[in-house]
């Protein structure tokens, strides 16, 4: 017999999701408190006190004092199990009817297609594929299988690289000579906490003003790594801007006296030394300034990951463009997915891509020899039968909005 129950106790929650072959960060328990914006509970079923299935629910207040409810990236449970998933679903709707909710915006990590970007035949997998009918079954509504990133909630596209060995081995020639790029000009990778989440969250900023999007604040990326503790991997790169210039001046002082002892009639040494001076000259020009603008250190990329389950998720990462011939996030994300791993995990998602498979995060995001994830997509829940298409409508204008 299954037994519908709520306030699931977090640790029992996130024993049963992390070890699920959905697991997903988003639902974690300590995701709730990251979205302290919305109300918060987790419901689950049991069958003979065995949890079976559960989910970590935001709640959002409306108007005239209605709710709407998010589960991402859940519920957590076999979908297969047609009796399991009509029976969450209508024990859901009596308990949502209660909070006065409109409707349920589900999200399940349901894998819908696998494949690497140079795979030919895309199929999709019959155990999503019976997801959907048992979803549906349970009076669900597929929103459809959009490809922009924008139509959801949460991309429905994402690269994933999966640990194997020797994984830098894995990579293409051009991720391969931009890391050994990135090596040879000295660039350096530190594994930071929170006391370098000002720094992180510049970058962020010089990012969102390159890319004209909004993303996340200070104080943000502050309450991840707070929450998450140990479980969070912030990993910045930096430039030894002093260190860099003493080198260049040794160089170039040392080819000045090169200069001066060449043989006036070896005019080919002469000529190859004296554009090294030109070289030097530059670089020595351009490192003073930014040494004086920016310091002996300078911290120019950055990935912040949160793990959880078997996966660690790469939720955000920025750049200084002004430092761009350094390749700096190639061996940045080089060392942030191979940090993953050494922790044990299965996957690090790199994050949403655009369902098109052509556009830049794509582009970029192929370097690292991925795995594309398409999901299933979102399901809208009715809750509320006579006001749930307006209730719709109005979530679409207020989406549409922000």
């Amino acid at each position: 017999m299954y037994q519908f129950n709520i306030s699931i106790p977090k640790q029992e929650h996130d024993a049963f999701v992390s070890q699920h072959a959905l697991s997903n960060l988003l639902q974690s328990a300590a995701w709730a408190s990251v979205k302290d914006n919305w109300k918060h509970e987790i419901v689950g079923v049991y069958d003979d006190e065995k949890l079976v299935a559960s989910a970590s629910i935001l709640i959002k207040s409306l108007p005239l004092g209605f709710t709407m409810m998010y589960i991402p990236r859940g519920p957590i449970m076999d979908y297969q199990d047609k009796d399991l998933v009509i029976y969450f679903f209508q024990a859901l709707r009596k308990w949502a009817k209660k909070k006065r909710c409109l409707f349920v915006k589900v999200d399940p990590g349901i894998v819908y297609k696998q494949f690497f970007l140079d795979d030919e035949q895309r199929e999709a997998l019959t155990s999503a594929k019976t997801a959907i009918a048992n979803l549906q079954a349970a009076g669900c509504i597929h929103s459809g299988f959009s490809t922009t990133m924008d139509a959801t909630v949460q991309p429905r596209f994402h690269a994933s690289v999966k640990k194997c060995e020797d994984y830098i081995e894995q990579l293409p020639k051009r991720a391969k000579r931009n890391i050994h790029t990135a090596k040879k000009k000295k660039l350096q990778i530190e594994t930071c906490g929170v006391e370098k989440v000002a720094e992180f969250a510049h970058l962020m900023k010089l990012t969102e003003e390159r890319k004209q999007i909004n993303l996340r604040d200070k104080e943000y990326f502050r309450k991840l790594m707070e929450i998450y503790g140990e479980h969070a991997l912030l990993q910045m790169a930096y430039i030894d801007l002093e260190q860099e210039y003493n080198e260049v001046i040794k160089r170039y002082t040392a080819c000045l006296h090169e200069l001066e002892i060449c043989p006036e009639n070896a005019k080919k040494k002469r000529f190859t030394l004296e554009e090294q001076q030109v070289s030097l000259e530059r670089q020595k020009k351009m490192l003073k300034e930014e040494l004086d603008l920016h310091g002996k250190k300078v911290y120019i990329c950055g990935t912040l990951s949160v793990m959880f389950g078997n996966t660690a998720e790469v939720l955000y990462a920025g750049m200084d463009d002004a430092f761009k011939r350094y390749m700096a996030p190639y061996l940045t994300w080089y060392h942030t997915i191979q940090a993953c791993f050494d922790r044990g995990f299965e996957w690090c998602n790199m994050g949403g891509i655009e369902g098109s498979l052509d556009g830049g995060l794509t582009k970029f995001k192929s370097n690292f020899h991925p795995t594309i994830l398409e999901y299933v997509g979102e399901f809208d829940f009715p809750v509320n039968k006579l006001l749930f298409k307006a209730s719709q409508i109005a979530f679409k204008l207020r989406k549409k909005m922000h």
